[in-house]
Order: C-alpha cells, then sequence, then structure tokens
C-alpha cells in the first residue's frame, strides 16, 4: 500500500473512532425512558413483624418519574398516602410496614403530596442556657450547650424526657417553664413562697401533668447514652456542644450534628463529632461518633448511668447494657425509666464501672463508630423490665436480618 493510501487509511479510522465515540456519547446521555409510577418491594425475611424507615435514592427516582423530590407521592396497596420524607444526601425515607416473611409494595409516583404531620423534630433552646433537645413519638431527649459551659455547671451527658403522647411537647415545655412561667413565680415567691412554689409544681416540665415529664438525674455523667474516650479505668468525661448543625427535620427523620468543646486527653486536643438520628416510631437513636486528634490508641466507651438510689436492675448483654432508671423521684413519680445502650456489630466489652453500665471499645482510633442509645417509659409504651428486654431484642435482631428493598417498574 502506497504511504498516501496509508495516510488516508489512517484518517478514516481516527474519523470513524471519533464519530463512534461521539455516538457512544450521546446514547449515554439519553435520559432513562420516564416511567407513570415505580414499584417498591419490601421483603422481610424475619419471623416478625417489623415497622421502619426506608431509604431509596431520590435522585434516581425523580429522574425516572421526570419529576422534582417536592412533587412526590407514595401509596399503599389501598391507594392511601404514605408518609416519606426527602433529604439532604439525597435519599426519599418511607414509612414501611411489612409482615413476618412477607413483601409489602408501595406505589412512588409524581403527584401533589399532602401535608404531614410533623413527628421527629428538635432545636436549640437559648431560653434555657443553649439546651439542645429532639424527640419522636416515643420519647424526647437533650444535650447541653455552650451558654450552660459558660456558667461552670457541671451536665456533661444526654438527657431523657419522658412522654406519653406521640404530638410534639418539648417546645411547649420550654416556653411554659422558661419563658412564662419562672419569671412569674420568682416574682410570686418573693411576696409569698408557697403560692411561687404551688405555681412552679402546677406548670414545670419537672412534674408529670399527664404527658410527661423531666425526670432523669444527668448531672457530671454520661447520662444516657453519651460516648466519651477512657483513659485507662478512667472516663473522660465530654463537655457541651459547642457548635450544632441540623440537617433533617420532619414526618419520618431528624438527625442533628454537633461538634463538641475540644478536650485534652493524654496530652492531644482531641475534638470530637457526632451524628445523631432519630427515626418515627422508634426507641433508640443512631449515634455515629469520630475525633479529630488521636495519635495513640484509646478505649471509646458509651452507656447509662446507674443511680445510687438502685444499682440492681442494670443488664450486661453481650452486645448491649440496659438499666431501669428509678426517676429523680422513685418515692413521688412511681413510673421507672428504662434506659439503654446498643452496640449491633457486638465488638464491645460490657461492664458496670464508674457509676456507669458500660460497652467498651478497645483500640480506638478515632474512626466513625456507630451506636445505639434509648429509651422508653412505664407509663407509655413499655411497661416491665421484661418488656424493655424483650424490645431490645427485637431492635437488635432487626438489625442483624434488615428488611430488603428493591425498585422496579
Amino acid at each position: 500500500m502506497k504511504p498516501i493510501r496509508i495516510v488516508c487509511w489512517l484518517v478514516f479510522l481516527a474519523a470513524f473512532a471519533t464519530a463512534g465515540a461521539k455516538t457512544r456519547k450521546k446514547i449515554c446521555q439519553l435520559k432513562p425512558r420516564v416511567v407513570e409510577r415505580l414499584i417498591v418491594e419490601v421483603s422481610n425475611p424475619s419471623d416478625e413483624y417489623r415497622e421502619e424507615v426506608i431509604e431509596l435514592p431520590l435522585d434516581t427516582i425523580c429522574q425516572r418519574l421526570g419529576t422534582t423530590c417536592d412533587s412526590l407521592r407514595v401509596l399503599d396497596g389501598a391507594g392511601l398516602d404514605v408518609l416519606y420524607q426527602w433529604t439532604h444526601d439525597g435519599k426519599l425515607l418511607i414509612g414501611a410496614y411489612v409482615r413476618k416473611g412477607g413483601v409489602n409494595r408501595f406505589v412512588v409516583r409524581k403527584g401533589i403530596p399532602p401535608s404531614f404531620p410533623t413527628v421527629c423534630d428538635g432545636t436549640i433552646h437559648p431560653e434555657r442556657k443553649d439546651d439542645f433537645a429532639w424527640e419522636n413519638d416515643r420519647g424526647a431527649y437533650r444535650v447541653y450547650g455552650p451558654a450552660l459551659e459558660r456558667t461552670g455547671e457541671r451536665s456533661f451527658g444526654i438527657d431523657v424526657w419522658t412522654k406519653n403522647t406521640p404530638d410534639l411537647v418539648v417546645n411547649d415545655r420550654y416556653y411554659i417553664e422558661d419563658v412564662v412561667m419562672m419569671p412569674k413565680v420568682d416574682s410570686l415567691r418573693r411576696i409569698d413562697r408557697y403560692r411561687g412554689d404551688s405555681l412552679y409544681r402546677l406548670n414545670s416540665y419537672h412534674h408529670d401533668h399527664g404527658k410527661g415529664f423531666d425526670p432523669y438525674k444527668v448531672g457530671p455523667t454520661l447520662g444516657c447514652g453519651a460516648p466519651a474516650l477512657m483513659v485507662g479505668d478512667s472516663i473522660v468525661m465530654p463537655y457541651c456542644f459547642e457548635r450544632f448543625e441540623v440537617l433533617a427535620k420532619g414526618p419520618l427523620r431528624f438527625e442533628v450534628c454537633l461538634r463538641q468543646s475540644p478536650r485534652v486527653v493524654c496530652g492531644d486536643t482531641i475534638r470530637e463529632s457526632r451524628l445523631i438520628t432519630l427515626d418515627k416510631g422508634s426507641n433508640f437513636n443512631k449515634m455515629t461518633v469520630w475525633y479529630e486528634g488521636i495519635t495513640k490508641p484509646v478505649s471509646l466507651c458509651a452507656g447509662v448511668v446507674v443511680q445510687r438510689e438502685d444499682t440492681s436492675s442494670v443488664v450486661l448483654g453481650r452486645n448491649y447494657v440496659a438499666y431501669t432508671d428509678p426517676t429523680d423521684q422513685p418515692l413521688v413519680h412511681h413510673a421507672p425509666l428504662f434506659v439503654a445502650a446498643l452496640f449491633p456489630d457486638g465488638q464491645v466489652i460490657t461492664q458496670k464501672q464508674s457509676g456507669h453500665a458500660l460497652g467498651i471499645i478497645p483500640d480506638y482510633h478515632g474512626e466513625q463508630y456507630t451506636y445505639y442509645f434509648g429509651s422508653a417509659w412505664s407509663k407509655y409504651d413499655v411497661r416491665t423490665e421484661e418488656e424493655w428486654q424483650a424490645r431490645i431484642a427485637w431492635f437488635l435482631r432487626s438489625k442483624q436480618t434488615p428488611l430488603i428493598v428493591t425498585m422496579k417498574e
């Protein structure tokens, strides 16, 4: 073949390859076929009824349906709307329920969504020294902020507020006590101590007025489920959060990221971050914690405080610790509070130590670690210690045998 022909042939091949690449690129850029609906199948491989929040890829769903995330409807088998929520990190959350060994099907389609009530919520409360509190339909929790740290008060752990209603109660409790009531109580007490104390008892969230209250003692402890580092057998107590960012609030999920005040551990300045997630219907928060600045292995721990009034109701499981807390006035309240910290991966040592029931993770280097903490109240959804143990076991089994979620046209 003559040189000129060889050059022409090479040019032709290059042009053909370029044209083919352009064609392939155009094909790849073609949008997938838009469909009217998608079927979400949720299979339950366990022999127990399950009700929990499932996650789906939001962008994929919106692209397939040719719509936006705020124009979706999720329907059950009867054609009724199902609670859903979309998140900052591209997930569609659906409140799924399925019988044992069964398959439930949900339809996702384009449409005008109904107005759903907010079940999971949380916010900062500067009226009470920067408390940050959150709740779902089962319980409420709070951690302490920079304004309280500046006072020098020693409150380190996670607090529990009881409730026996699915309604949101936390904001009203703060408003009634810290905005409306306490100025009047203080003024009235200067005139008549008895009347001032009576007004306090009738309104304070430290007393149960029919929907729950704050009966849990935290102070300089881990409270219910706070993480901490350990040096030898000593807990290096965390202090208050420094910054926060709410990532999700809505019908199905609340999520917040907390940046804790720095601590010095073995000469290292350590910064702790926490990602806390609470779903509708769950007694347990998901906690993911990690640390910056650790230069040598330490132990990580989490657990629940054991009150001095009653140390007999501690349960140390293989992958959990549980306790029946008598409340701050057991002879007055008579309704104990159940608390626990759960470690589904099982790589944990459980023991009583330093006034706590702890799960200890040895040889820790600061990487992300996930566990769960939570509560139930004997005047609401869990009546006895045996029921609490059953609830814990059920939750751990659900993590070992997750629901199977598939999506198809």
